[in-house]
């Protein structure tokens, strides 16, 4: 922490700006974290060969960016023609996929502005 306070005070001295934050505020930045965190957490339970990560077709490019860089394997799941996920769809790549998924990855509201009207449902079924 000392290190990161030492660079701000640098860079504010350097830019004369008030002050200056090294914070990340980037969402993939979060994705990035809550991927590494539910990663961790089948590590920690011993189940090292869950690695598939559904990500919907509407997500944007983050998404499955973060989840290859997990070394999670990307599945994609098919949207209808208003964004929403395909809930068919993803209950059947869930049920292909359950010995070895470890994670769902959807924004809410979408890409599109939607909130999943099944996100309920959508959870029961990942869960």
């Amino acid at each position: 922490m000392q290190l990161i306070k030492e660079l701000e005070d640098m860079l504010t001295a350097v830019t004369q700006y008030d002050a200056i934050s090294l914070q990340p505020n980037s969402g993939a930045n979060g994705e990035y974290a809550g991927l590494i965190a539910i990663k961790k957490y089948h590590e920690s339970r011993g189940d090292h060969h869950r690695d598939i990560c559904l990500i919907p077709i509407s997500a944007h490019g983050t998404n499955p960016a973060s989840a290859a860089l997990c070394n999670m394997k990307i599945v994609v799941v098919d949207c209808d023609a208003n964004g929403n996920v395909d809930f068919e769809d993803i209950k059947k790549k869930a049920e292909q996929h359950k010995d070895r998924l470890a994670a769902l990855m959807i924004t809410y509201p979408s890409t599109h502005g939607v909130f999943e009207a099944a996100v309920k449902d959508i959870c029961s079924t990942i869960h």
